[in-house]
């Protein structure tokens, strides 16, 4: 398989992220896969929107028409699949608010991908642990990457294999051959984020990584197209 060329909250360097802008310029620059973020509102919409707070508002105090008021370019999921999900797939990372949870946020993911028939092509990611979880038993055939945090040195091989898990996602700051080539031999794909620099994008195509986390998708793209075989 070649190496996935993952846009970070879509084309984000040049549109402003996790909107629908970003991600259609995501695949106007051949991203093969749009990571995104999912918060859920008070009425059960699933926000796409990188912090669980919006102008020091909590997301999950708000119902979507609030939300609209407030930030009407910030889509929902539903928006985004129904738009782009037949044109590309996406990688949903399942988000938590520090002071709790989303309660029935993966069953509620999960019914907007499987409406769509897209379940085969959707990643799920979490830094959570019981996220993952409830996603694994909810649908056994569900996609997971764990995210691995940067502070996290060991036992992540152990954690992925708990949930389920079929791809790693390293932060860059923990991206080594050490780390990278023991994961992909027990079975795992690995993912790294977020990576912009040429040089950290060179280094790592070098390592036979699966899949890179980047803000400029079209720089990766073009830089794959100099890799035989990339």
């Amino acid at each position: 398989m070649s190496l996935l060329n993952i846009a970070h909250r879509g084309a984000s360097r040049d549109a402003p992220e996790n909107t629908l802008e970003a991600f259609r310029l995501a695949v106007a620059q051949r991203a093969d896969m749009i990571e995104t973020d999912l918060h859920l509102t008070r009425d059960h919409a699933i926000a796409l929107h990188h912090d669980p707070v919006l102008d020091g508002v909590k997301i999950g105090s708000l119902t979507l028409e609030d939300l609209r008021e407030r930030a009407p370019t910030i889509p929902t999921l539903k928006d985004a699949l129904d738009q782009l999900g037949h044109q590309i797939p996406f990688n949903l990372e399942l988000k938590q608010p520090k002071d709790g949870q989303y309660e029935g946020l993966e069953a509620h993911v999960l019914e907007e991908v499987r409406t769509r028939g897209l379940i085969h092509g959707t990643l799920f990611s979490s830094f959570d642990h019981p996220i993952l979880a409830r996603l694994r038993e909810l649908d056994p055939e569900a996609h997971i990457g764990l995210l691995v945090s940067g502070r996290a040195r060991d036992d992540i091989e152990a954690r992925a294999q708990r949930v389920g898990a079929e791809a790693v996602h390293l932060p860059l700051s923990l991206a080594t051959p050490e780390r990278i080539h023991p994961l992909q031999k027990s079975g795992f794909r690995v993912h790294v984020f977020t990576v912009d620099n040429p040089e950290d994008q060179r280094r790592l195509i070098d390592w036979n990584v699966d899949g890179l986390f980047t803000n400029t998708p079209a720089q990766l793209h073009a830089l794959l197209g100099e890799v035989p075989g990339a």
